[in-house]
């Protein structure tokens, strides 16, 4: 087990320290490809949510994103652990087919644990700076990331993914933009993930054809991510959200379980979804010295054959996990061993954004060699 010491800002944003308490790691949570429909069916009737304020270096300088409430999360599994009132026993797993010891990660949010949660629930403070450095990538256009076959590695709250999808419902239809989004547990796919990146479209003018046409006003709160607020989450806004993915050509893909397992699912080369990725995210994911490896291996093979010439890996990390031992000197050591240039995956990582004030945090690019 991991336990982190929660510092917690007037954002909600987490600021952890790691502690190692065990160096036990039992896998627990199977792979699993989730449908969004899958997702969309086990989604509660009403959600809240509260902006999230997040500093650019550009000349837009900030972008607010809404994102659901941590407490709202917990009141839907307590509601759902309760049952419908009738004197049924409720399941033993939700539809998505994740453990309703959930509930437990939010009563004691301090403890990470390998194989059983890794602290998804959380908002990471690096997945913020990976907002920042993607918006200089992408500039004022949100053709940048239209038409790329995108894969955020440890989503969680998948706050990357979610600007991605601000960026591209705020703009003109896309060519065919694919986003896969992985985390370890499928219960933070089903409370977390998906909420976000349905506030993602409500929040922009691809909902406006909904807001405008939504029989009672009461089901329409303002589309201002900056106050916060409730959205009920009726068939006819699913309906419009999966429409205006199709507007868009949007796919999303979603997917829980070990690292190692969706490695081997990209490796089996079955259908187009399985292509290489032109953008690979992930965010606060090298703590743990002995994921590393699995997670080099992911990483490359999601881009294993990428047609174009410089495929996107972005890795955003603190410089150092007190604790635990991982950090980006390992990350860099590990990529570059003869370990990961036996297996094919080895690679050079380059610094392309740095914080140096307080904890270190760095946003490293990767080339594979």
């Amino acid at each position: 087990m991991f336990k982190f010491d929660f510092q917690v800002d007037d954002t909600g944003l987490a600021h952890p320290q790691l502690e190692q308490t065990s160096s036990e790691v039992d896998q627990l949570e199977p792979f699993a490809e989730l449908r969004l429909s899958q997702l969309l069916d086990s989604l509660p009737s009403l959600i809240s949510y509260s902006p999230l304020p997040i500093s650019l270096s550009s000349s837009r300088e900030q972008v607010t994103l809404a994102r659901r409430d941590l407490f709202d999360a917990r009141f839907q599994l307590i509601s759902d652990a309760e049952g419908p009132g009738d004197g049924a026993q409720p399941p033993s797993q939700t539809e998505t087919g994740a453990p309703n010891s959930a509930l437990a990660f939010l009563d004691a949010p301090s403890d990470l644990v390998p194989g059983v949660y890794e602290g998804g629930l959380k908002t990471w403070e690096c997945s913020l700076d990976l907002v920042n450095y993607l918006d200089g990538l992408a500039g004022a256009s949100a053709s940048y990331f239209s038409g790329k076959r995108i894969l955020e590695v440890g989503c969680g709250t998948g706050i990357p993914s979610m600007y991605v999808l601000h960026r591209l419902f705020g703009g003109d239809s896309s060519a065919g933009t694919h986003i896969h989004l992985q985390d370890y547990n499928a219960s933070v796919l089903e409370l977390i993930t998906l909420p976000n990146i349905i506030l993602a479209w409500y929040m922009s003018p691809s909902s406006a054809e909904y807001r405008a046409t939504a029989s009672d006003p009461a089901e329409c709160p303002p589309a201002d991510p900056t106050v916060p607020g409730e959205l009920p989450l009726t068939p006819a806004l699913k309906s419009a959200f999966t429409e205006s993915l199709t507007k868009h050509n949007i796919s999303l893909a979603f997917s829980s379980g070990p690292w190692e397992s969706l490695t081997a699912h990209f490796r089996s080369g079955l259908g187009a979804e399985h292509a290489a990725h032109d953008i690979v995210l992930t965010s606060e994911t090298i703590y743990r010295i002995d994921a590393l490896p699995a997670l080099i291996e992911l990483l490359h093979q999601a881009q294993a054959s990428a047609s174009r010439a410089q495929p996107v890996c972005l890795v955003a990390a603190k410089v150092m996990y007190f604790g635990v031992g991982g950090g980006v000197s390992e990350l860099m050591s590990i990529l570059a061993s003869k370990g990961m240039v036996d297996k094919g995956c080895a690679g050079k990582a380059e610094t392309v954004w740095e914080h140096r004030v307080g904890v270190g945090r760095k946003i490293l690019r990767i080339e594979w060699a």
